[in-house]
């Protein structure tokens, strides 16, 4: 039997709708509405109208309850939103869990209202002009608009998807301000390594990957490399959802849309003359787009999923073959390989009460590409056995070209990269 809080609330929705009432062009109306039914519901109850049902302690909560819910996000919600340390919210039914930037994980202390959280869900979809039901059961990776004006992307699932009432997970991009000495300080990354680094991120026309698995720190590692970039250096970066927030004094953040895809955007980029294009993350046809952008001479700075620094060619080859399908697979991938000059691997633990992330290897990419199985060959430079283990240079092997562009550019301090491979600190 439904709850007295529930039958309200039904009751409430089913008159905003029937009166065509915008909770959020009038919310004045709303909270009318929503008072003038709380007090009739209210005198119901203390009648024993309806058998069952308690009346409500503290009406006037129940008022604000129900604002909440139609204005807000839910209470449990809301403060999980509100919380910047959560960076993903998951839900089944009423069981609400969060993921923090740390790697913990958060349970909500009672559950919610598996139809409150149906309405709120729909009432963010519709915001973002798309809907879900019965015909349509889910939503996959919409952008919403939360209440404040934050962005967040929202995927949805319902019936006959799952057996339940609605399952979700909802990322909320959080300001991260990452620096790559704080990837230091947090254990992810060595001193020599971040040097290493920060000299790839200020030598011109740099082409560095990053890949690991979903969750792993791709997001944050772009924004540590971002800001080590010199800041008069043009660049654009384009994303699917904002995340990136590091300030730009020659630059643009761009994001897709509805009438813009990501491949359009980069497709876009290569010619509003930028030194630099830095994607978010590479998921299909844009990675075609911004193959063309490297082989015009502009940096490039990506990440994707992967399982592994050589396998993230593999991974950027399946992207772009959906741009060009009659293109042989082996061609797009050893034309990857050829672009980039480093790649990053950021691993995840999440085995344990706490996920642990770290970057696992730095590698370059020499000039004999093919292995002898196929695929491509990578020399590490900085890696770990696994997560936990020590940071260790593995060798000084950067090729002839990457290592010469690199001087160029530390001669001004007096140094070599070998230096600084080494453990020479670099003073900017």
């Amino acid at each position: 039997m439904a709850t007295a809080f529930e039958q309200l609330r039904g009751r409430v929705l089913g008159l905003l709708a029937a009166r065509d009432i915008d909770v959020g062009a009038d919310p004045g109306a709303a909270r009318r509405l929503v008072e003038s039914e709380t007090e009739r519901f209210q005198r119901q109850l203390m009648r024993g109208a309806l058998a069952g049902l308690a009346p409500f302690v503290d009406p006037a909560d129940v008022v604000e309850r129900l604002m909440t819910e139609l204005v807000g996000i839910g209470a449990q919600l809301d403060q999980l939103v509100a919380d910047p340390l959560v960076e993903e919210i998951y839900g089944l039914d009423g069981e609400i869990t969060a993921r923090l930037v740390g790697g913990a994980t958060r349970y909500s202390e009672a559950p919610a209202q598996p139809g409150a959280v149906l309405a709120v869900l729909q009432r963010l979809v519709a915001g973002a002009g798309e809907n879900f039901d019965a015909s349509h059961p889910k939503v996959d990776g919409v952008r919403v608009i939360l209440p404040g004006g934050r962005q967040a992307r929202l995927s949805v699932s319902v019936p006959p998807r799952i057996d339940g009432t609605v399952s979700f997970s909802l990322r909320v991009p959080q300001k991260r301000n990452t620096t790559l000495r704080d990837l230091v300080s947090f254990g992810s990354l060595i001193p020599e390594a971040a040097t290493f680094l920060e000299v790839l991120m200020r030598i011109r026309r740099v082409r560095m990957l990053v890949a690991g698995a979903p969750g792993a720190g791709k997001t944050t590692l772009l924004e540590a490399l971002l800001r080590a970039a010199p800041p008069n250096r043009r660049t654009i970066c384009a994303e699917e959802q904002r995340e990136l927030n590091a300030p730009l004094l020659n630059g643009e953040y761009w994001q897709a849309s509805k009438v813009e895809s990501l491949a359009d955007l980069v497709r876009s980029a290569r010619v509003a003359s930028p030194e630099l294009i830095v994607l978010g993350e590479l998921k299909g046809p844009e990675a075609w787009e911004l193959l063309m952008a490297g082989t015009l001479g502009v940096g490039v700075v990506a990440a994707v999923h992967a399982e592994d620094t050589a396998g993230a060619f593999e991974a950027l080859a399946v992207c772009a073959t959906k741009a060009v399908p009659a293109t042989p697979f082996a061609e797009i991938e050893a034309r990857f390989a050829a672009m980039f000059d480093v790649v990053v691997y950021c691993d995840i633990d999440d085995s344990g009460e706490l996920a642990r992330r770290q970057i696992t290897e730095i590698a370059v990419v020499p000039p004999q590409l093919s292995t002898a199985m196929g695929g491509v060959a990578v020399t590490p430079i900085f890696s770990r056995s696994d997560i936990g283990e020590p940071m260790e240079l593995r060798s000084g092997a950067v090729g002839e070209r990457l290592e010469r562009r690199c001087n160029r550019l530390l001669a001004r301090y007096g140094l070599e990269l070998a230096d600084v491979l080494k453990g020479a600190e670099v003073i900017w």
